[in-house]
């Protein structure tokens, strides 16, 4: 004879499950599940990797020089002088994602530096260790194409990651790399986000808006839309640049966004570097395509953010918690922590 559960049990067992989930929702939204990685200390062992493209051997030797110069064990990821045909990624998939997934499971390693974007970070995603990176924590500094992987991480490991100089493509860029290893090593809340240039962030919509900071370039952002690794925007801070993209490009992004019901999540938009397509002349063009996609957002817009592909970008934790007020971008939360803590 089969023992039957009472119905109020049963009852009680579903609304449970149902609080649980609501809560686990909740906190998500909070980003009380963000992963903050270790600070970096001078000493520390640190990789270097290519998961987009290569670099050309002298770039990369700068690169190590600079790092070790900076008081740094380095690692070369594994196969980073990899040539590709067609510059497609030819079957070199596998081998960057082993290469970056040996830097991402040493759990001495504590810093990943990107050393340039360019193509082919999408490949990587469905053979990253996220696990790994949940239990390491490493620093994963990029920008570009790594975008791609950013999104991913956070995504599937909840790890905040730095949208910052590259070794490669900001080499001497001496004032952006001293604001990132300020943001790497000093472990704090509650500092502004400013130019380098020192120029004041513009305003489209004025307001006062908190949320996670999602997003990077705009076309890895619409690439990677419809998969697993689409960047969540629910009540995000939208952050986003370009390079060498039509003005009609740029539109589309955003208006695939749009379509999608994204831009009607969003806590406000970050718009960073907007390099125009060289055949424009008139720079301005692409900002104006720009505001005009975003002219229904009710939310703030802040713009002339200096961070992207212009020469010594700001460095924008992604992952991590921003309150926007005015012009102003102040990071409310730690986005490296001490060991222990």
């Amino acid at each position: 004879m089969k023992a039957r559960i009472p119905q109020k049990i049963i009852i009680f067992l579903t609304l449970c499950a149902v609080l649980s989930a609501v809560i686990f929702v909740a906190a998500r939204g909070k980003n009380m599940n963000a992963v903050i990685p270790y600070a970096l200390k001078t000493g520390d062992k640190v990789g270097i990797a290519a998961p987009a493209s290569r670099a050309a051997p002298e770039r990369l030797q700068l690169a190590v020089e600079f790092l070790t110069e900076k008081g740094f064990e380095v690692v070369v990821a594994d196969d980073i002088e990899f040539e590709t045909e067609y510059d497609v990624g030819d079957g070199s998939e596998r081998m960057r994602a082993d290469a970056f997934n040996a830097l991402a499971r040493a759990p001495d390693i504590k810093a990943i530096f990107c050393l340039r974007g360019g193509y082919g970070s999408m490949h990587l995603l469905r053979d990253i260790d996220y696990k790994a990176l949940r239990r390491n924590k490493p620093i994963i500094v990029g920008y570009s194409d790594i975008t791609a992987l950013q999104a991913a991480v956070f995504q599937k490991a909840g790890l905040v990651t730095f949208h910052g100089p590259m070794l490669s493509s900001n080499y001497g860029q001496e004032e952006s790399f001293d604001l990132l290893f300020e943001m790497l090593m000093e472990p704090k809340a509650g500092f502004p986000l400013k130019n380098i240039n020192g120029g004041a962030f513009s305003v489209i919509n004025e307001g006062t808006a908190e949320g996670v900071v999602a997003g990077g370039n705009m076309t890895l952002i619409s690439s990677l839309m419809g998969t697993e690794y689409e960047i969540d925007l629910k009540d995000k801070i939208l952050f986003i640049e370009e390079l060498d993209e039509a003005p009609y490009r740029l539109h589309r992004y955003l208006w695939q966004l749009k379509l999608a019901g994204k831009l009607d999540e969003v806590a406000a938009v970050v718009v960073g570097d907007i390099l125009p397509d060289k055949e424009y002349d008139d720079p301005e063009i692409s900002l104006k395509v720009i505001f005009e996609a975003l002219k229904d957002i009710k939310a703030p817009i802040l713009y002339n953010v200096r961070a992207g592909h212009d020469e010594n970008p700001l460095t924008i934790p992604i992952g991590a918690r921003v309150r926007i007020e005015g012009n102003g971008i102040t990071v409310m939360q730690k986005v490296v922590e001490a060991a222990g803590e």
